[in-house]
């Protein structure tokens, strides 16, 4: 689901399981490092982002307002449902206010959305 991240922004709370750190080349064509987290221009390839495993990205129509993101897909068997299981998780999702949250783990890839139609076109292909 390429349209996830397409045109729009990335936070990166992990990248293989710690901060990802953007090259002097993505520097240069407007990443930007806030508190230890890379924050993408707007996206225009999915080949644009690393995707290494032990993922979460924080996805934004607009360039984010600075946050201190903290990783829970670093956290072994972390899962985003219940809801009870993971409040840390959510309170940072609800202080943060992205469009999507996506996520990979162990055992769990997750996408958490506020687009009912992006929500909708997941589980259509079965990704959730």
């Amino acid at each position: 689901m390429p349209e996830l991240v397409l045109g729009r922004h990335v936070a990166i709370a992990s990248c293989d399981s710690g901060y990802y750190k953007p090259t002097e080349a993505e520097l240069r064509s407007g990443w930007e490092v806030v508190d230890r987290i890379a924050v993408s221009p707007k996206i225009t390839a999915v080949s644009d982002l690393p995707a290494p495993g032990f993922d979460e990205w924080y996805v934004y129509e607009e360039r984010p307002r600075p946050y201190c993101y903290r990783s829970s897909v670093n956290h072994f068997g972390f899962a985003p449902l219940p809801p009870d299981q993971a409040t840390g998780f959510w309170a940072q999702v609800e202080a943060a206010l992205p469009l999507h949250v996506l996520g990979a783990g162990t055992p769990t890839m997750f996408l958490a959305t506020r687009d009912r139609n992006s929500f909708d076109r997941a589980l259509k292909l079965g990704a959730i």
